[in-house]
């Protein structure tokens, strides 16, 4: 059996390769991004090195090889983490939740057969993938294009601006991924909050820039996405 550092190393690999994977659909606008292909990976290795290293006082034979325990788990596991994916609207909800349900189980699989380091290791980059990932997947497609803003525009209702204003961010080359409309009470008022990926973020500015020149538009803006 390998060392617990070459183990861990096994799985940061998993990590960075699924990550890299990650980056590129996330660039191509798609919804499973960065953290979901890295936590996919890294509990894919975990459940790889539990099956083969783990259950040592086990007898491996034709009617009692734990290797089918991993693969029950992997398989019965995504029927849980189907559950929490959720589509609103034109976005899609829970994919990174699901990812993670699944790499739990890999955890708990990994400690149930003994691999009490493997487990550990992998709750901690586990851990290092949700929160520093998060954080700092934004400022990496920010630097390769393919970053995601919402864009505010507050306007008077009854003149046809929803139109143009799609018109105007699909024209500085924004996808719009969600779109969320509220009206003001008895007011006329209305406030559009659109969630975008832009490649070009100077065109984006720009073009939100020219809807408060439209004499029903209040106010406009434009602003990074959460992590």
């Amino acid at each position: 059996m390998p060392s617990d550092l070459e183990l861990a190393a096994h799985i940061a690999v998993a990590a960075a390769l699924g990550a890299l994977l990650g980056l590129e659909r996330e660039r191509r606008g798609q919804v499973a991004g960065m953290r979901t292909h890295a936590l996919v990976a890294v509990g894919a290795a975990i459940f790889t090195i539990a099956g083969a290293y783990g259950f040592e006082s086990l007898d491996r034979g034709p009617s009692g090889d734990p290797m089918r325990v991993a693969a029950q788990v992997a398989s019965g596991i995504g029927f849980i983490g189907a559950g929490a994916i959720l589509r609103e609207g034109a976005a899609v909800r829970g994919l990174t939740t699901a990812a993670g349900l699944w790499a739990a189980a890999a955890i708990g699989l990994a400690a149930g057969a003994g691999l009490l380091a493997t487990a550990a290791i992998g709750t901690g980059l586990i851990l290092v993938l949700l929160v520093g990932l998060g954080r700092a997947r934004v400022r990496v497609l920010d630097r390769l294009g393919g970053g995601m803003r919402i864009v505010t525009v507050d306007y008077e209702q009854g003149h046809g601006t929803l139109a143009p204003v799609l018109d105007r961010l699909r024209g500085a080359g924004a996808q719009v991924h969600d779109l969320t409309i509220e009206d003001a009470g008895d007011t006329r008022r209305r406030s559009v909050s659109l969630t975008v990926r832009t490649a070009r973020p100077e065109e984006l500015d720009a073009a939100v820039a020219e809807l408060v020149a439209l004499d029903e538009v209040h106010d406009a803006t434009v602003r990074p996405a959460p992590s």
